[in-house]
This record gives structure tokens, C-alpha cells and sequence, in this order.
């Protein structure tokens, strides 16, 4: 069989050792074409078998066991929680007091939880073993890697990554109200953060149209991934009424994020947890 130049183009232009016989075009006949045509070919099924190498490889890495140090409530752990139970990563919660947490901030690599153990794994890495590690997100995306939750593409992984830095913002809007151990002063507080011009309001604003822009059933387009996990832990807190003051009905003004609300919470096997 004979190959049109423009064909043999194609093919070759992707393996750069074959670069040269580029300019052979039409001179080419038509066994030189079939050879250039089987080398592209092999070439091909070359950079196929290395991708299912790094496949393997990823879940030869794989861990087989996380432990969780964290408060007994979702927080900044509940995503983290949720890519482990959809990656098939089993763990165990250590669950800890704000006094404990006092006492453990000279061991602790950014002073603060949660931070992750890697008990029993990776397989064939034994510097991972028993390594604590900090940064939620940065777990978050480790542990998303496992399940098809934190995408290949670098794009699509920097629609995920703006995602999560917007609910990062958004955490940072109620650590203060958190924090006010007098009730009428956080509800106050509160009250100011849902108003109009208040900062969770404007936060629950600017995700709904990021979410709009990707044009998906998810926040960053059509497939779920880790964005998703962390977007739940925020409205949560508001349907669950975990922020007194916030009323459930709040997110219903948003009612791209009140769906995604409502898809995440029918994934119970990812939230089962006895607080």
C-alpha cells in the first residue's frame, strides 16, 4: 500500500529522530514510505508501553495505609478524607484537641494539622514510609492522582488549582467567626460576612461564576475532581448549619453551587464518618 506525503508527514513528525526524512516528501517510493510509516508506527507503540509503565509505577507507589491527624470534624481534612475513600486508600483518623495541638506544634512541620502519615507506603519507596507530611491541598492533589480526581492535562489541572485557591480564600473568610468564643460577637460577625457587600457572600459569588465559565455538572467542567471535594466541605458547613448565623437557606442564592451541593451529598460512601 502507498501513503500520501502529507500522511507520511504526520506521522513522523512527532519522533524527532525521524525528523530528516521529512524532506524526502513525494520522492519518497512507496517502500521507503511503508518502512518510514512502521517506524512511526513502532515508535508509537513505544510511547504507549511507557505510559502504561508510569501507570504501574503510580500504583506501585500507591499507599496502603494514611493516618489522618486532625480535629473531630471535617475542616480542612474532609476533602482529603473523601479522595482517600475514592482512591481505595484506607486510613486511619487520629483526632485531636486544640490543647493537644498546642503541645504538638514544635513536632509539626508547619506548627499546625492536619498532617498526614504515610504508614504503609509507598510500595518500593522506603523514604515515604512514616514521613508526616502538612498542606492539605497539597495532599488533597497527592491523593487525587490515585482516583482520575486531579487531571493529567495542565490545564485542566490549573482550572482544578484556581478552584481550590478560591475555596482556600473562601476558609479564610470565617476563620475569624471561628475563632470568637462570644456568641453575640460571632453572630454579629456573621451577620456582616453574609450581608450584600460581605466577604462569604462575595466568595459564594465568585465560584458560582467560575463554575458557569467551565460550563459543567462540576466546578470545573464536566467530571468531578478534588475542587469538588473541597467546594463540599464550604457548603456543607452552610446546609449542615455548622456556622451559626449562616442560615441553610443562604445557599440556596446560589443555586449552580446549591446542585453541586446536592450531587456531592449523594456520594455518601465518600462522607460516612462518625463525628
Amino acid at each position: 500500500a502507498t501513503h500520501p506525503a502529507s500522511e507520511v508527514r504526520s506521522l513522523v513528525y512527532s519522533d524527532r529522530r525521524l525528523f530528516s526524512y521529512w524532506a524526502l516528501g513525494d520522492d519518497m517510493n512507496s517502500r521507503e514510505k511503508d518502512l518510514l510509516v512502521g517506524a512511526a508506527a513502532g515508535a508509537a507503540a513505544g510511547a504507549a508501553a511507557v505510559l502504561v509503565a508510569q501507570k504501574f509505577v503510580e500504583l506501585w507507589r500507591k499507599p496502603s495505609l494514611v493516618k489522618v491527624t486532625y480535629f473531630q470534624m471535617a475542616g480542612r481534612a474532609g476533602a482529603v478524607r473523601a479522595a482517600l475513600k475514592r482512591a481505595k486508600i484506607p486510613y486511619v483518623n487520629e483526632f485531636v484537641t486544640r490543647d493537644q495541638v498546642q503541645a504538638m506544634r514544635p513536632s509539626l512541620p508547619f506548627g499546625q494539622v492536619p498532617v498526614f502519615e504515610l504508614l504503609k507506603g509507598a510500595r518500593g519507596r522506603g523514604a515515604e514510609r512514616g514521613r508526616v507530611l502538612s498542606q492539605s491541598v497539597a495532599f488533597l492533589r497527592y491523593a487525587g492522582k490515585f482516583s482520575s480526581l486531579y487531571p493529567a492535562s495542565p490545564y485542566e489541572a490549573l482550572k482544578v488549582d484556581e478552584a481550590l485557591d478560591g475555596v482556600s480564600d473562601g476558609m479564610l473568610c470565617v476563620v475569624d467567626s471561628l475563632r470568637e468564643k462570644d456568641m453575640a460577637k460571632k453572630l454579629q460577625m456573621r451577620k456582616e460576612l453574609i450581608a450584600p457587600e460581605g466577604n462569604l457572600r462575595k466568595f459564594f459569588a465568585s465560584m458560582q461564576r467560575l463554575m458557569a465559565s467551565n460550563g459543567g455538572a462540576f466546578l470545573c467542567g464536566a467530571d468531578l475532581t478534588i475542587a469538588d471535594l473541597a467546594m463540599y466541605t464550604m457548603t456543607a458547613a452552610v446546609r449542615d448549619n455548622f456556622l451559626d448565623g449562616v442560615p441553610p437557606e443562604f445557599l440556596d442564592d446560589f443555586p449552580l453551587l446549591a446542585n453541586l451541593h446536592m450531587k456531592l451529598a449523594s456520594m455518601k460512601e465518600l462522607w460516612e464518618m462518625d463525628y
